[in-house]
């Protein structure tokens, strides 16, 4: 079979290839999503130049249909890779299509790649590559349909006061995050929540902050901390399971999927235990240019 490799054109015929080797582990890459209409949007978003370039090639059989395809999602020097994507097993195809779309967007200077512990030919491309792998992940997910709300809230909304606490936990939990104290404060809106513990004698306990995109009917815990002097008393499935009742409460909303450390065994039974099911372990890696 004689592929020919060129610039993705057809989003629509893109994402119905996407979304069936998505679906299957053997060939499922994280950063891409499952449903036809969310990666269409996805791609529509993030991987159209203004000039309408789009930033992601495929391969076609001699009948025309796509039968590999790999693209970035670019920020600036840095991007991550969607793919390869690959029903052809064909490792000269991959490493032409790799070859072409690193050529093509000379400007990246790391590549970010993440893919399912199952996708065994591309961990073996990884390897190729010379890759790095940076980390291990597990993929959890919970249903709306099977989640019981709780009916008491002791958690209640982030106030200024509650700063200088919150920005010291956070600090302490996650010190070197995508998000510092200040940023998350000056994100809170109608979509992005802050929701503080406190004790009766208003000293912080912990904190979560979560995100709603009603357009997107989509959800996210960013992040949930209990402070040290705290733990072991139950605080972090209360409070885990108040924010999924508050999540849930928007009737658009019906799964929340989390991305955590595959090793953290402590933090992920506590994921477990109010209701999240594991779905994909994820491996990470990143290539230099």
């Amino acid at each position: 079979m004689n592929e020919i490799i060129e610039k993705a054109k057809d989003l629509e015929e893109l994402s119905r290839f996407l979304s069936k080797l998505n679906k299957q582990k053997k060939s499922h890459i994280g950063y891409c999503g499952e449903k036809i209409e969310d990666i269409y949007q996805t791609l529509k978003e993030d991987f159209v130049c203004d000039d309408g370039y789009i930033t992601f090639l495929v391969a076609r059989s001699s009948l025309g249909e796509i039968v590999a395809a790999i693209g970035v999602d670019i920020d600036e020097t840095s991007a991550e890779v969607w793919g390869p994507f690959n029903q052809t097993f064909s490792d000269k195809l991959q490493h032409q299509l790799w070859e072409q779309l690193r050529n093509e967007n000379p400007s990246v200077e790391t590549f970010y790649f993440f893919i399912n512990k199952e996708n065994t030919g591309q961990q073996l491309f990884m390897n190729e590559l010379k890759a790095q792998k940076s980390g291990e992940h597990l993929i959890l997910e919970i249903k709306e349909q099977n989640f019981e709300r709780v009916r008491k809230i002791k958690s209640t909304s982030f106030i200024q006061h509650d700063f200088q606490a919150f920005e010291k936990l956070h600090n302490i939990v996650f010190p070197h995050t995508y998000y510092d104290a200040k940023t998350i404060t000056e994100r809170l809106s109608n979509e992005c929540i802050l929701k503080v513990l406190k004790t009766e004698a208003n000293e912080l306990q912990g904190y979560a902050y979560f995100e709603i995109d009603t357009e997107m009917a989509e959800a996210s815990l960013e992040f949930i901390a209990i402070s040290p002097n705290a733990q072991n008393q139950g605080l972090g499935t209360m409070l885990l399971k108040e924010v999924l009742t508050e999540m849930f409460s928007d009737s658009q909303i019906k799964e929340i999927k989390l991305c955590v450390d595959n090793s953290n065994s402590q933090a992920n039974h506590v994921y477990m235990k109010a209701g999240f099911q594991p779905k994909n372990i994820l491996i990470s890696y990143h290539l230099k240019q």
